[in-house]
């Protein structure tokens, strides 16, 4: 065992390493900003699978971490067109099916991840040999025109990823609650990028609709872009960070259970926003229509007035949203009041003790309670 414990330490450290040595050419090559901030995602795959390893040697989700880190570091600056479909391909596939606790579903599935394995090799030389152009614009020197022919392969790895995404499904239906507050995390994370990315790609075609670049189609972080245009892009490139940290949170376990809270309130507040931005322009628009005009004074009363509902209307949905997905703290802090409008009215210790016993174990559910009450000395 020990043996084995070291062979694995040294192909961990290994893998850092040449990650490493990947990252500093990528250093060396790239100088526009896009390029030095691409780096951000294998940094952040590698040092989330270190940190998985140190704390948990031999823990298939850290190396494979590391392994996702490494591709990314080796495919951000390599001239071929396939590049990128090894490190997808391991995220949608590999991650997912072994996730969170490195083993798969059950044996049956472990065809299906040796086969997912075999498919993004070839849809990786597939789409290098399929490519006329390196992603740079020079010439692809490994282009085999019939290999087009082989264009359903992707296809399949798309549905391959699509099955992984359904494992996790499974997986979370048969599981326990700390499993389940750890597949959370990824899907929290997995809808903010989905969002982030959606809005960044709305933005950019908006944007290259009203201002077409000379009839050619424009790359992302081109320098036309004015900077709120830059923003989004580099919030959705970035927004794919939230991957790794969300394995690191749910493997590591830090906060593991704060995930319901952090649910109610992102959904709070996003309901919040959309219904003040609703007042705020309807008040502006209702108000302009009246008058004539939309002046200074009725953007200053809409914007009192909103001020006004904001925190009532953020107590509510509050409320509403734990109710839904936040139960257990909807229903602690119930109890919590009962307990509160009924100490008001009791004065004997011992009911209050007994009481207050009660509503410690319902709410927080700990494997024991006590009470330590101090006695009063008799005045002599």
């Amino acid at each position: 065992m020990a043996g084995r414990a070291g062979t694995e330490r040294r192909a961990n450290i290994a893998v850092l390493a040449a990650a490493v040595v990947a990252l500093v050419v990528d250093v060396v090559i790239g100088h526009h900003v896009a390029n030095l901030v691409l780096l951000a995602l294998p940094v952040s795959f590698l040092a989330v699978g270190w940190l998985v390893l140190r704390r948990y040697p031999g823990n298939v989700e850290g190396r494979l971490l590391l392994g996702v880190g490494l591709a990314w570091a080796v495919a951000i600056h390599l001239p071929l067109p396939g590049a990128w479909v090894v490190p997808v391909g391991l995220m949608g596939t590999q991650l997912l099916l072994r996730y969170p606790d490195g083993r798969l579903p059950s044996p049956r599935w472990s065809w299906f991840a040796r086969a997912c394995i075999g498919l993004v090799v070839l849809v990786a030389l597939l789409v290098t040999t399929a490519s006329p152009s390196t992603p740079d614009g020079g010439h692809n020197p490994f282009f085999v025109p019939w290999t087009e022919a082989f264009v359903v392969l992707p296809v399949v790895l798309v549905g391959a990823i699509v099955v992984s995404v359904a494992s996790i499904v499974v997986r979370y239906r048969r599981a326990s609650d700390r499993t389940r507050a750890q597949i959370r995390w990824l899907a929290v994370a997995a809808v903010l990028i989905v969002a982030i990315y959606c809005a960044a790609l709305v933005a950019s075609l908006g944007y290259d609709a009203r201002h077409p670049v000379g009839g050619l189609d424009s790359n992302w972080f081109d320098p036309h872009y004015p900077l709120w245009v830059l923003a989004f892009q580099l919030g959705a490139l970035l927004s794919f960070l939230l991957v790794p940290a969300a394995f690191g949170v749910a493997i590591l376990r830090y906060r593991l259970y704060e995930i319901d809270r952090l649910i109610s309130r992102t959904t709070a507040y996003a309901c919040v926003t959309g219904l003040l931005a609703l007042v705020f322009a309807g008040i502006v628009v209702g108000a302009g229509r009246l008058l004539g005009s939309s002046s200074n004074t009725v953007v200053a009363v809409a914007t009192l007035v909103t001020a006004a509902v904001a925190r009532p209307l953020l107590r509510r949905v509050q409320a509403a949203v734990d109710w839904r997905f936040n139960r257990a703290r909807y229903d602690s802090r119930r109890v919590a009041e009962a307990f509160g409008s009924r100490l008001r009215h009791e004065v004997e210790a011992t009911r209050v003790a007994g009481d207050l016993e009660q509503v410690v174990a319902a709410a927080l559910q700990p494997a024991h309670v006590g009470l330590w009450v101090r006695e009063r000395r008799p005045n002599r």
